[in-house]
């Protein structure tokens, strides 16, 4: 049997977007949120009230994965 080695797949690019999301839980989104922002770190979005008991908010990391904080209300 010959097996044939082959070049690895491509996946994505960093260009297409977030492929997952990581979640941190905090007891105040807002409070987070201000201490970001005091050490440069832009916000995509948020603080956002959900309408399913959330308040989140988003933002990347350098390499580009995206984090969200959130808090039970």
């Amino acid at each position: 049997m010959i097996t044939e080695i082959h070049d690895p797949a491509q996946f994505g690019r960093v260009e297409d977007g977030a492929r997952f999301l990581f979640t941190i839980q905090v007891p105040d989104v807002d409070r987070v949120c201000n201490e970001l922002e005091i050490r440069g770190v832009t916000l995509l979005n948020g603080p956002i009230t959900r309408p399913w008991g959330r308040r989140t908010a988003c933002f990347a990391d350098p390499d580009g994965h995206i984090w969200e904080i959130a808090q039970v209300l």
